[in-house]
């Protein structure tokens, strides 16, 4: 008689507790791959946050199985791109783990998969201790995750009239973001981390859920896969600590204080999107992700742009003056808004943001008692609220 997915979860548990030597590596690698097969026979597409879950499991386990199979390679053998060094003993027991712990927490889950939980640890983890980049990367980590969501639910609420298409974009940035930042740790930080942040991981699948959800209107599938993002940003900021020392736990209070309220009854005209700063779309002339030209609240008039299809002559002329008072635009497109929703070109954003923005580098959030954020300096621009690596989802209007 067959093993169910469970037993077979459980026999790699066994073995892996036992010690991954060279003959046990084919036996558990059979083992997950039974348990990838059972959990997309039984959820063979997102629906909801079981689904979601399963799939989260799935795709997890294509990292599990990689450094089962790589377990005695050579220290510093890439394992799917990320060189893992010492600890890939650490990553098999992290993902291991965090796929009991994602059963065991739902129910509905349960029901096809319920694998037995390990015994406790001895000693907790210990947060990760960040270190300055680390500590950029998960603050606009945490922020993205929540404000994506919630942008993708402002579109839901609102019948799915809004930009998708955009907003689309901005979270396949946000996945390749997190993707490539996770390779480029390595070490100890992406052994512990990389399930949670990875293209194959929980926030790449619920990226791609939230995708899927905007683009076929599936409103359980949209709610899902926030909610999913969201939980796993709390994940992540419980489990490190800022390069001072301090919590995470400011930054996911104000994330999730953020409320997004699309405009009634525009679509792609002038929807509530998620606006992105600085992040590494190729800079066009004109493009609202050149920090260059008019930084620091100088003037700014831009012409032809190119980023997300803005029109001549006013393509997102508010990010060329780095949010400046003084940034035009004509007759173009900010993120797809019409030309009348063009923040009155740039008159309501100009008095909205002031001066200060250009120069101090306040990087303010426009949604009604939202808080401030606090900026990122560009290398090359003082004051400025670029970043040279990441994409700045922070902060949303309505047109």
């Amino acid at each position: 008689m067959a093993l169910t997915i469970t037993e077979l979860f459980n026999d790699s548990t066994t073995r892996e507790i036992g010690g991954i030597a060279p003959d046990q590596v084919n036996l558990i690698v059979s083992d997950l791959i039974g348990v990838q097969q059972g959990l997309s026979d039984a959820f063979p597409q997102v629906t909801d946050l079981t689904s979601l879950h399963a799939h989260v499991i799935i795709n997890q386990l294509n990292e599990e199985i990689a450094s089962v199979e790589n377990a005695n390679s050579a220290t510093g053998t890439p394992i799917l791109g990320t060189n893992l060094g010492e600890f890939v003993g650490r990553a098999i027991n992290d993902i291991h783990r965090d796929i009991i712990d994602i059963a065991q927490a739902d129910p509905g889950l349960q029901a096809v998969f319920n694998p037995t939980p390990l015994p406790a640890l001895n000693t907790p983890p210990a947060p990760f201790h960040d270190d300055a980049t680390q500590t950029a990367f998960l603050t606009q980590f945490i922020q993205d995750s929540n404000h994506l969501g919630q942008a993708a639910i402002a579109i839901e609420n609102n019948g799915f009239n809004g930009d998708s298409a955009a907003l689309i974009e901005q979270i396949q940035t946000f996945e390749q973001n997190a993707n490539a930042f996770d390779q480029s740790q390595g070490g100890l930080w992406s052994a512990r981390f990389w399930n949670e942040l990875r293209a194959d991981g929980t926030a790449g699948t619920a990226a791609n859920a939230l995708i899927d959800g905007l683009q076929t209107h599936n409103a359980d599938e949209v709610n899902a896969a926030a909610q999913q993002l969201a939980m796993n940003a709390s994940d992540l900021a419980a489990n490190n600590l800022k390069a001072d020392g301090g919590s995470y736990a400011d930054v996911v209070a104000a994330a999730q204080a953020t409320a997004v309220t699309p405009a009634a009854g525009q679509a792609s005209g002038g929807g509530t999107e998620p606006q992105a700063s600085g992040g590494p779309q190729d800079p066009a002339a004109g493009s609202n992700h050149d920090p260059r030209p008019g930084a620091n609240g100088e003037d700014a008039q831009a012409s032809a742009g190119a980023s997300q299809e803005p029109g001549a002559d006013g393509s997102h002329t508010s990010h060329g003056a780095e949010h400046g008072a003084n940034g035009h635009g004509g007759a173009g497109k900010l993120n797809d808004l019409a030309a009348a929703n063009l923040h009155g070109t740039f008159t309501t954003q100009g008095a909205e943001r002031g001066d200060a923005h250009g120069g101090a580098g306040t990087f303010h959030d426009l949604t009604a008692g939202a808080p401030d954020f606090v900026p990122l300096g560009h290398p090359t621009h003082a004051g400025g609220v670029h970043d040279d690596m990441h994409v700045h989802l922070a902060h949303m209007w309505a047109g």
